[in-house]
């Protein structure tokens, strides 16, 4: 938005209308949980918020990510992308 990249904000506006993404709320479990994953792993908050929510949907449900630290939180299903 910033640079006003209208290419890169519809391949957002794309990918956050998919019908099939999940949304996660977030509940006292999920904030209580990613204040556990921050203690254990170190990772910024708003990482350990991302990792709680994929963990509330279940081991099944896969996290991409760039972020290699994120391979640091028990139970998540990380891919790394490059």
């Amino acid at each position: 938005m910033k640079n006003n990249d209208t290419i890169t904000l519809a391949v957002f506006d794309t990918f956050f209308g998919c019908p099939d993404l999940i949304w996660v709320d977030m509940t006292k479990n999920v904030v209580e949980l990613a204040a556990a994953i921050r203690v254990q792993t170190g990772l910024k908050t708003p990482d350990a918020l991302q990792a709680a929510s994929c963990l509330q949907l279940g081991g099944e449900h896969l996290f991409l990510t760039g972020n290699s630290p994120f391979r640091r939180v028990a139970a998540l299903n990380v891919m790394l992308l490059t």
